[in-house]
């Protein structure tokens, strides 16, 4: 099945069904696929950038999808968009093994970013939850990423976090509550476990 599969995406790598949508990849690419299914929506990946093993699926419409300069996606890397949302990678950021799921909502990581494998970012719950008049009580919320922030392997952020720059989120943190710049969150519900700190991509 997956020697199937490469070879599918070897010949057609990108699949759109639907009005008004924009591809556009300037890219170094091996074993990606894109698959579009819906109306108005764009992909933009800038030059100079990668994608290796790396999988996008958007249903639905309104979906954006900006992956700027020099960023980097070294799966196996899953972004799925089910409608009315945006996914913006800042320029230099390095994203491996990394699923984005995005619905009603979006999520934007700042420039020169490091991501480490296992690592989901959510900003959906995907079934409403109502209450007695009816009313959703979990809507979507948008998730900020700062620049220079270092996610570790293994963690998860969930919707409405705004995780400042040269932060570190560390190995297995469940991040459901923003944190200031500069700072490390770990644990899940991951909480501030120091403050006024900053790291080095080396």
């Amino acid at each position: 099945m997956q020697l199937i599969k490469k070879i599918y995406r070897l010949f057609r790598p990108t699949a759109v069904k639907g009005r008004g949508n924009v591809i556009s990849v300037k890219s170094r690419r091996r074993n990606f696929i894109i698959r579009v299914n819906g109306n108005d929506n764009i992909v933009e990946i800038g030059e100079n950038s990668r994608l290796t093993n790396t999988e996008i699926v958007i249903y639905g419409n309104n979906n954006r999808l900006i992956a700027e300069e020099g960023s980097k996606f070294d799966g196996p890397c899953t972004i799925a968009m089910y409608g009315n949302s945006c996914l913006k990678i800042g320029s230099n950021s390095g994203i491996r093994g990394v699923s984005f799921v995005l619905k009603d909502a979006d999520i934007t990581v700042g420039r020169n970013c490091m991501f480490g494998y296992g690592i989901l970012l959510r900003n959906n719950d995907a079934h409403k939850v109502l209450d007695k008049d009816g009313n959703i009580t979990n809507k979507a919320a948008d998730i900020i990423i700062g620049n220079h922030v270092w996610l570790c392997e293994k963690s998860t952020v969930l919707k409405g976090v705004n995780v400042g720059s040269n932060s570190i989120v560390a190995y297995g943190a469940v991040v459901t509550r923003s944190c200031p710049e500069n700072s490390v969150m770990a644990g899940n519900p991951a909480t501030v476990v120091k403050n006024e700190i900053n790291w080095l991509n080396k």
